[in-house]
């Protein structure tokens, strides 16, 4: 099982995953947080070097993303003015989508 798998599973399959190994003990006590980085250990995953990759992988996309982020302010400003809703609905996506990124890469 890879940190991807344990990350996507919910709290209750990662729990039933927890009480399989006896090693885990206070699994029913454990948040999200601490059921993966238990079972990370268990299944020999460096959480450390996961964290690393995800970092390296987005380091440079940082300031882009902000710079796109700016620049889909300015046109969402412009359909605002020409009154176009859906052009709106789309570039305020877009933007959503962009912070997203930035917030995992913080949380990474």
């Amino acid at each position: 099982m890879e940190l991807a798998d344990l990350q996507k599973m919910t709290v209750v399959k990662l729990r039933e995953e927890g009480l399989k190994y006896p090693s885990i003990v206070g699994v029913s006590a454990m948040d999200k947080a601490q059921l993966v980085a238990a079972l990370a250990e268990v299944y020999s995953i460096d959480l450390t070097a996961a964290a690393r990759a995800t970092r390296a992988k987005f380091a440079g996309d940082k300031g882009s993303l902000k710079q796109a982020i700016r620049t889909l302010k300015g046109q969402r400003d412009a359909a605002l003015m020409t009154h176009d809703a859906t052009q709106v609905h789309q570039v305020r996506m877009d933007i959503k989508k962009r912070k997203r990124m930035l917030r995992r890469l913080a949380e990474a």
